[in-house]
């Protein structure tokens, strides 16, 4: 009796660790702080790039990551709603597509438009890094690929 208990206790905390082990067999798997051009202004015809920063939080589920980014608030804007999103992950990386809407002021005239973002990231250890590109259709500038760094966090 004592040796049947042993091997449903031993089956049972492999079980329970079966998922945290396979939430983490990915580089891109945990919890990231990250910095990421967040939108820009355009003024005169002078550009300038706003920066973000975020919590990016990547679990493995299946054959899916599965994403959510956290965008804290800023002096123009409260805190958007947490996005979330899923994409097949490579070996090293994953390429996530997200449809979203951009709100463009325009001398104070509010309009909203469809956009998509295009997130490549790869992660080496505790750095992140890849590119990110915010492309909105009906927009006069090119979307470009901007930078996307972050490190590894456990808050």
């Amino acid at each position: 009796m004592r040796t049947l208990v042993r091997l449903a206790a031993t089956a049972l905390a492999v079980a329970v660790a079966a998922p945290a082990l396979t939430a983490q067999s990915h580089p891109l798997a945990g919890r990231w702080a990250i910095d990421y051009e967040r939108g820009k202004r355009i003024e005169n015809g002078e550009v300038t790039v706003i920066r973000g920063t975020a919590t990016l939080t990547l679990e493995l589920r299946g054959d899916s990551l599965v994403g959510t980014l956290v965008r804290p608030a800023s002096a123009e804007q409260p805190a958007p709603e947490p996005q979330r999103f899923a994409a097949k992950p490579t070996a090293t990386g994953a390429v996530f597509v997200v449809r979203t809407v951009a709100t463009n002021n325009d001398n104070g005239e509010i309009t909203t438009r469809e956009a998509v973002m295009t997130w490549t990231l790869s992660a080496k250890g505790d750095a992140l890094e890849g590119t990110l590109v915010f492309a909105v259709p009906s927009m006069d500038f090119p979307a470009e690929p901007t930078a996307v760094t972050g490190k590894r966090t456990t808050e």
